[in-house]
């Protein structure tokens, strides 16, 4: 049979237990932003507000722990101490005290598990969530120099595309004339096209080269011929002169005569 229990040690392990009904927060709980909770916290559910199961199934054995509480407070509020009662009466009550108390005891062990895991988890998460960080950081860095590689190779093109080409001053014949003694470069792209235009420039310039050569040869050539025919004039002037000099006393006696 049990020791009887007096009425302090009835009311003794209640009122120690009844601090569980502000059990410590689940970690949901705890990282629950202060913005996300309304201002009204009658109206706040909790639940709603775990996102997690091992956190969700913490939360509903906390829930569990408080009935059986007040359960308990109710029961021995039901049942006061009365010196007049008999002590079979007292008896069944103690027991069934008692035995409320071990479910609570029990529903704390299941609590103090559930939290050790929830603990674990929490931990493991936000290990997880600082390995994905990272990871979600490399690529953001890798994002952001992929976008100054991509204003690097703009800026490249830019320059290119607006650089003082010499071949854009070169005094080449339209594409469509080109095209149309070369009719067969009708399928190239813009710039195989320009480069076989300034190619069939460059060969063009070459024969006229060799022209502007034959023709400084042939130039070189009269400049010569004209120079020697002048030094022959010159020659003949002279000896022109000299036979009319020469000449000149015949017709004198030619004159008298």
């Amino acid at each position: 049979m049990p020791r009887p229990i007096s009425h302090a040690e009835r009311r003794g392990p209640s009122k120690q237990l009844c601090h569980y009904h502000n059990y410590p927060t689940t970690m949901d709980e705890q990282m629950i932003s202060s913005d996300t909770i309304a201002a009204d916290l009658p109206s706040f559910d909790i639940a709603n507000a775990l996102r997690t199961p091992h956190n969700a199934r913490l939360y509903g054995e906390v829930q569990n722990l408080k009935k059986l509480i007040n359960e308990l407070v109710d029961y021995q509020t039901a049942h006061p101490l009365n010196e007049q009662a008999s002590a079979e009466s007292e008896r069944q009550v103690q027991a069934e005290i008692g035995k409320r108390e071990k479910y609570i005891r029990a529903q704390l062990s299941v609590i103090k598990t559930l939290y050790r895991q929830s603990v674990l988890r929490v931990r493991e998460e936000k290990a997880n969530t600082a390995d994905v960080k990272a990871v979600n950081d490399a690529l953001i860095l890798g994002l952001h120099n992929l976008k100054y590689e991509e204003q690097s190779l703009r800026s490249e093109i830019s320059a290119a595309e607006n650089y003082d080409h010499k071949y854009m001053k070169l005094p080449l014949i339209s594409a469509e004339q080109y095209l149309e003694g070369f009719p067969e470069h009708r399928e190239l792209s813009e710039h195989d096209l320009t480069t076989v235009r300034i190619e069939h420039e460059h060969q063009v310039r070459l024969k006229l080269e060799e022209r502007r050569q034959e023709k400084l040869k042939q130039k070189q050539k009269l400049i010569a011929e004209v120079k020697k025919g002048k030094d022959d004039l010159t020659k003949l002037d002279t000896m022109v002169e000299k036979f009319i000099e020469a000449a000149e006393p015949i017709k004198k006696v030619l004159a008298t005569e």
